[in-house]
């Protein structure tokens, strides 16, 4: 058999091997439908795995043209090629990863339609932290064999990881076991709305990380939260609220006397009528006090959902039912009305 000069079929045949794999994945790809997850990970993954093919297949070629004596001690051909392979193979999990985060909405319906969206999204952010986590053994092993490395090194290592958690790293721990504890019990999820009322903070949860969670608060400034605060601090989930009270105190004129038990009646025959309105729960009219310059009524009823939007609509029209109303009886309300909603 004839060979090439310098020995060139090793790094000729990974390239052709490469641009080989380049047209198979792209073939493989336009079996699936455009935007589908299959499609999406196949043509991520072209790219870092016809790269991965080209390096090992030069870095081997490379490596047996030196001589054995100017290779570094632990390397030789096959543990370079087999290192690089496996760098090559991690890269392009992580490449596959990052589009999937990249379109989680879409890529999780596509999975699991029949899932909550909320659900979808915190099984992705799972599948996040796994992957991040055996990416980050993979890449410490290949290191280590790269160099090398002895289970006396490995020992070595334990034990000053050990001393540096006794010493140094208590607070590391108490976060890192406290995002852990965030996963199993899912006090909250990504795109919830949460406070933290020791604290006066309140924010939407967009990164649950191994030790900070991330918020994006009403001003639309991240905050970055450790993860021990919430197993020390009451905090509040408004995102699962399933309806928000709305209380609406209102006044009458003293003069208005004989208005109140025509006012109470009209108002509370309209609540029923009004779209958005939890029936299930208390929907009341009352007139609850002698006040110093009126005569004190009081609203209450709870919206049908928690989304917030919805329950400002209807503390509006509410609103403007009272004033209605209150027309209707030729009276009139004295003082600014104070609207309580429950966030």
């Amino acid at each position: 058999m004839t060979l090439l000069p310098f020995d060139l079929q090793i790094p000729i045949l990974g390239l052709l091997l490469a641009g080989g794999l380049w047209l198979l994945l792209e073939l493989l790809a336009r079996r699936f439908s455009p935007g589908s997850l299959a499609r999406a990970l196949l043509l991520r993954s072209q790219l870092s795995l016809c790269l991965t093919v080209v390096a090992a297949s030069f870095s081997y070629w490379l490596a047996g043209l030196l001589p054995a004596s100017k290779l570094p001690t632990p390397l030789n051909e096959a543990q370079l090629r087999d290192t690089l392979v496996s760098i090559g193979l991690i890269w392009t999990v992580l490449r596959c990863k990052s589009e999937l985060l990249r379109k989680a909405d879409r890529f999780s319906a596509q999975l699991l339609p029949t899932l909550p969206s909320r659900d979808r999204l915190f099984l992705f952010d799972v599948a996040d932290k796994l992957i991040g986590t055996v990416v980050f053994v993979l890449i410490t092993l290949a290191i280590l064999r790269l160099l090398g490395a002895s289970l006396t090194v490995l020992a070595t290592a334990g034990g000053f990881g050990a001393a540096a958690i006794g010493f140094g790293a208590r607070t590391i721990v108490e976060n890192l076991l406290s995002g852990v504890s965030l996963y199993i019990n899912r006090p909250f999820v990504v795109g919830d709305m949460i406070q933290i009322p020791a604290d006066s903070l309140i924010g939407e949860v967009e990164q649950i990380g191994w030790f900070y969670t991330r918020l994006r608060d009403l001003e639309r400034q991240p905050l970055f939260i450790p993860n021990g605060v919430f197993t020390t601090q009451p905090v509040i989930n408004t995102g699962r609220i399933d309806s928000r009270r709305i209380w609406i105190e209102f006044g009458l004129r003293f003069e208005d006397h004989q208005a109140i038990q025509p006012v109470i009646a009209d108002l509370e025959a309209a609540l029923p009528k009004e779209s958005g309105i939890d029936l299930a729960m208390p929907h009341v009219v009352h007139f609850v006090s002698y006040g110093p310059a009126s005569l004190d009524l009081r609203l209450l009823c709870f919206s049908s959902g928690g989304d917030i939007m919805n329950a400002w609509d209807l503390q509006q029209r509410l609103l403007l039912q009272i004033g209605h109303v209150v027309k209707a009886h030729n009276a009139a309300i004295p003082y600014p009305t104070r609207q309580l909603l429950k966030a």
